[in-house]
């Protein structure tokens, strides 16, 4: 038996991963209901505009199973945008350009006018746009992920802790627990450093002048950015992630419209963050066990590959995508300039 611990879209991933590769002793354990943790918060958004070589091979890798099920999870490819106003900014984003096509990512720099007329770019200085980019709705990521998974002969405990006697049982235990993911890691007696930070977003709409294709849209200069779902915008950005008022001034500014006086929703989530910002995947100091936690930020939108990778290190097989980069051991940092 693979015992996975953590229910969430990483443990659910290796399931499905592990089942694809043939193994049918898959067993997941989760304390809590299917979709409590941090997975069915997520902002929705599927990024290959990444930083590093490594973070867009497994965008690119990932981005199959998206496209390959987009009416079933809500993926849309309406793309990424980056605006930039201020010198720092611009250049940040044509070296991202630069570094992007190098990787063949298909950058465009268009009009910001045309893509978003309903927001305030005379002082935008430059853009990066990319037509892969796109939104997904990540609960039903989680649904289809378990229910593939079952089919090919996984099972899901939820509400279920697991038992000495099925740790003792089990060939290999994989800690998927996201911001769990430490205490679990500890009572393994291995190290895990995974620290949860408290995000927010709000929506505000409906809204009869939002078009749905309009980009996933990032100001660059700030970090605050928005997703349309459902004639509503999805606003989230750096700072407290529960006041309003902050994300109101920026909106304000970059999207008067939407500046409303109080949102119409509000939720938060957690990071499951890392010392670098990137996940520990692979085998822990302790034999047999394995991590695939710390995802920072990008758990969904990865999940497939690393998920399908991590597998096949699991059943001694080759992994498509070489992410020994991403080992819980290492002590030397990764570095992506994308990330947050």
């Amino acid at each position: 038996m693979i015992a996975i611990l953590g229910g969430g879209v990483a443990g659910a991933a290796l399931a499905w991963a592990l089942t694809g590769r043939g193994r049918r002793d898959v067993v997941v354990f989760d304390l809590l209901p299917i979709g409590s943790g941090s997975t069915t918060k997520a902002f929705g958004g599927f990024r290959t505009q990444q930083g590093s070589p490594i973070n867009v091979m497994l965008s690119l890798a990932s981005r199959p199973f998206f496209a390959a099920r987009a009416d079933q999870v809500g993926f849309r490819d309406v793309g990424y945008l980056y605006v930039a106003c201020g010198e720092q900014a611009t250049q940040e984003l044509r070296r991202r350009a630069e570094f992007q096509g190098s990787q063949g990512l298909p950058i465009e720099h268009p009009d910001p006018a045309t893509m978003v007329p309903f927001c305030v770019v005379d002082g935008v200085q430059a853009t990066n746009y990319c037509r892969l980019d796109g939104t997904y709705l990540p609960a039903r990521i989680l649904e289809c992920l378990v229910h593939e998974a079952t089919s090919a002969g996984a099972e899901f405990r939820y509400g279920a802790e697991a038992r000495p006697a099925d740790l003792d049982a089990a060939d290999a235990v994989a800690v998927c627990a996201g911001m769990w993911s430490r205490k679990v890691g500890e009572e393994l007696g291995v190290k895990l450093g995974v620290t949860p930070l408290e995000r927010g977003i709000f929506t505000v709409g409906p809204f009869d002048w939002l078009p749905p294709d309009v980009p996933v849209t990032l100001d660059a200069d700030t970090g605050y950015h928005f997703r349309e779902r459902d004639s509503y915008l999805l606003v989230t950005g750096p700072g407290d992630p529960y006041d309003w008022a902050h994300h109101r001034e920026w909106l304000s500014r970059f999207t008067p419209r939407a500046a409303t006086d109080r949102p119409a929703g509000h939720w938060t989530g957690f990071y499951e963050m890392t010392f670098d910002h990137h996940p520990l995947v692979g085998e822990t100091e302790r034999p047999g066990v394995w991590a695939s936690c710390g995802f920072s930020g990008h758990g969904v939108m990865h999940s497939p590959a690393v998920a399908d990778c991590l597998a096949a290190m699991m059943l001694g097989q080759s992994p498509p995508i070489d992410i020994s980069a991403l080992s819980p051991l290492r002590t030397e940092a990764l570095v992506d300039t994308t990330q947050l």
